[in-house]
């Protein structure tokens, strides 16, 4: 919705093949998103798709964020007091080039042309552009970049150069870290940094270290550079921390030489195998569709790259292809980017996860600060856990993070049938997690109900009975208790240990069974529909189709107060409740829902084009369901909101593996177990995607002749195809008719 630009014309070009990206020309008003789209990035470091002859704060390391205090005009009791901001670090992009001698001024230079390309099967971002210099003189450069995806903070570089029969030198050079982008009236981007960011403690072309004075991390940059045949290969390795420059500096050093010993083949290689078993896992087609066949491959490569792999980071709201939100965490993804992972990649998922359990003690510290005597409140943004957000009405009220965060894990678990990581971390994580909502709620009349919340829809803030948070909570606190019965089954001593050590006993469990069958989802009788929560059918509509375009999103527009008192929705809310938790819904009051709430829906959050599009799949309204699927798999490469160019909008984009396989195949997890309810777009031939379950490696096919399919590797998998049940061993395959 909205006047968004779209730089999805001929300046971006997908491969025949569908696996290249590219950008062609340096149009100043797309250099932004080019460098956003074209970015390299593996959980720890992102290096952004820059011209390296003009590249600035190009470069982001997950744990390089800075403490700064929020700063109030009335501060309240319990108010967030800091945030954590990532900031970019030294340039290791820098590159001076002399020809005869004499360095170029690239300034007085203009461009010719110039093409980047990016290989989606190994990570590679190839650039070939060609000067014309002032003395009319033509200059090409060629650059090669890797990031590797195993999570090590170096990045490569191979560099050639020609001009006619002229003498070209190559000088690779690090430079200090930029200022970082400053705040703005959008509270999407930017930051008021009132430390002044990075104090220098040593540079030089070769070594950069600096320190930020509010956090007191540290980040080394050191580079080194070979010849390599004609080329100039150079290595940029980095370390963060709270070590000393001298310790920082030498873990740098060591990252860089070890890397160019190895040389940018070998690392390349290395690559091009670990893309090639996620992508044969992923095995994502559509059939008669190419350009969004290649839109959803990119997107699932940012997804696979920016997530975190270490347990100490996981997966921004931007990734780590800008400033965009700083560097924060938010819900999504939990509720969005994890679902995919668990299926795509579970090591990564898993590694996410470790992230909160190693902020446990965060959320228990953010939970006592709202005046909960028990349980933990996971932040609502952050990057080490303690809330950042200074806006609490559409930041610490949204408690639905903590069912977010609980249902991944028990998507994790039932995906990977990782029962060390329940006995380990996941039973704790979901019982300290819904403690929340038994403090949170009360009863009245035999339910129970959630007071003082906001649901997904930030437009809405601070009502009871929030539909979506409730029945989320519900699940949560079932799946807390059932995960506890199989940790108490399998792990008697570990889970008397735990319950020891967090002073659970049974009457609090049962406390958690009776509040979750109690729990009250409001529902208007005289409408015949679900309601958002307990007072947004009485409020006046707000006309969303008579808004001027100029006027979205209507969070840049229109008070706080003026959205709060109309029925309008910012994104998917009751309607992402009915997807995520809408099993034992009838499927005509879903229907009734969609025609209710799409039209008070402004989708002014990227988040929710996904979502819509996975419901209208359900309940039979394909022109909606590809809508929505085409709006959430392009928002990026057709710069929709208008934004990208502070980074890519990470839930999205796995919304749009969402869309396909959640929407279009119907695939949903249940019973610790997975169905699928297969529809096939009428303009589409047909689509293919793969999935792990449990070590299993499954890939599906439809087409007009029905859904086929196949177990390639593992145990017999068992699943429901509609209303049948399928079990197929490895090397065998099954068909079934179109739902």
């Amino acid at each position: 919705m909205g006047a968004h630009r779209n730089h999805g014309g001929e300046a971006l070009q997908f491969g025949t093949d569908g696996w290249t990206v590219a950008i062609a020309g340096d149009d100043p008003a797309c250099e932004g998103w080019a460098a956003t789209i074209l970015a390299l990035s593996n959980g720890a470091l992102g290096v952004r798709g820059a011209i390296e002859e003009r590249a600035k704060a190009t470069t982001f390391l997950a744990q390089a964020y800075e403490t700064i205090p929020i700063h109030y005009h009335e501060r309240l009791s319990g108010f967030a007091e800091q945030s954590d901001s990532r900031v970019p670090v030294a340039e290791p992009l820098g590159l001076r080039v002399r020809v005869d001698g004499a360095e170029v001024d690239f300034a007085a230079a203009r461009i010719a042309e110039t093409l980047r390309s990016l290989d989606l099967r190994s990570g590679r971002l190839t650039r070939r552009t060609r000067w014309i210099l002032a003395d009319g003189q033509v200059l090409e450069i060629i650059a090669e970049r890797l990031v590797p995806i195993d999570g090590s903070p170096v990045l490569l570089r191979r560099l050639y150069a020609t001009a006619s029969e002229k003498q070209v030198t190559l000088e690779p050079h690090l430079a200090s870290a930029p200022r970082p982008e400053g705040q703005s009236d959008d509270p999407r981007i930017g930051v008021n940094l009132g430390t002044g960011g990075f104090v220098t403690e040593q540079a030089d072309d070769t070594r950069v270290i600096e320190r930020l004075p509010g956090s007191g991390t540290g980040v080394a940059a050191v580079q080194r550079v070979r010849a390599d045949g004609e080329a100039t290969f150079v290595v940029t390795g980095f370390a963060v921390g709270k070590a000393e420059s001298g310790a920082l500096g030498a873990r740098a050093a060591q990252l860089a030489e070890a890397h160019l010993a190895a040389g940018f083949d070998a690392v390349l290689e290395a690559q091009c195998a670990a893309f090639a078993a996620f992508w044969d896992r992923a095995d994502i087609a559509i059939d008669g569709d190419a350009r969004t066949t290649a839109a959803l491959r990119l997107n699932l490569y940012h997804l696979f790259c920016s997530a975190g792999r270490d347990g100490v980071s996981t997966a921004a709201a931007k990734g780590l292809t800008g400033e965009g939100y700083e560097g924060h965490y938010f819900w999504d993804t939990e509720a969005f980017m994890l679902p995919v992972l668990a299926v795509l990649a579970p090591e990564v998922a898993r590694a996410m996860l470790v992230y909160r359990y190693r902020t446990l003690d965060g959320a228990a510290a953010n939970a006592r600060a709202l005046n909960h005597e028990s349980g933990v409140l996971y932040a609502w943004r952050t990057i080490g856990g303690r809330e950042c957000s200074a806006h609490y009405p559409s930041g610490s009220a949204q408690y639905h993070i903590n069912a977010a965060i609980g249902f991944a894990i028990g998507l994790y678990a039932d995906a990977t049938g990782d029962e060390g990581f329940l006995i380990e971390m996941g039973a704790e994580m979901l019982v300290e997690t819904a403690r929340l909502w038994l403090s949170l709620g009360d009863w009245r009349d035999g339910a129970f109900h959630l007071h003082g919340v906001t649901g997904p829809d930030e437009y809405t803030t601070l009502i009871d009975d929030n539909w979506y948070t409730n029945r989320m909570a519900q699940k949560h606190l079932r799946l807390a208790c059932d995960v506890a019965d199989r940790v108490r089954e399998r792990a008697p001593d570990a889970w008397a240990e735990l319950t020891a050590a967090i002073g659970l006993g049974e009457d609090e469990l049962a406390a958690f069974a009776r509040a979750a069958d109690a729990m009250h989802l409001p529902f208007d009788a005289e409408l015949g529909i679900d309601a958002q929560d307990a007072s947004f059918l009485g409020k006046p509509h707000w006309d969303v189709a008579a808004t001027p375009r100029e006027r979205f999103p209507l969070l840049l527009h229109y008070h706080p107060m003026t959205l709060y008192r109309h029925q309008v929705c910012k994104q998917a809310d009751l309607i992402l409740g009915m997807v995520l938790g809408g099993e034992d819904v009838p499927l005509e009051r879903k229907r009734r829902a969609f025609d209710y709430y799409e039209p008070l829906t402004t989708h002014d959050s990227t988040l929710s084009a996904s979502t819509f599009a996975i419901l209208a799949s359900e309940i039979g309204y394909p022109e909606q369901a590809l809508r929505f699927f085409r709006a959430t798999s392009f928002v990026d490469v057709e710069d929709q909101h208008g934004n990208t160019s502070h980074g890519v909008h990470m839930a999205s984009l796995a919304g749009s593996w969402l869309a396909l396989v959640w929407g279009f195949a119907g695939f949903r997890p249940a019973d610790g177990g997975f169905a699928f309810r297969p529809t096939l777009p009428d303009v589409w031939q047909g689509y293919r995607f793969g999935l792990s379950w449990r070590g299993s490696e499954l890939r599906v096919e439809v087409n007009r002749d029905g859904a086929h399919y196949r177990v390639v590797a593992g145990e017999p998998l068992a699943f429901r195809h509609g209303d049948t049940e399928v079990r197929i061993a490895a090397g065998e395959s099954w068909t079934g008719p179109l739902a």
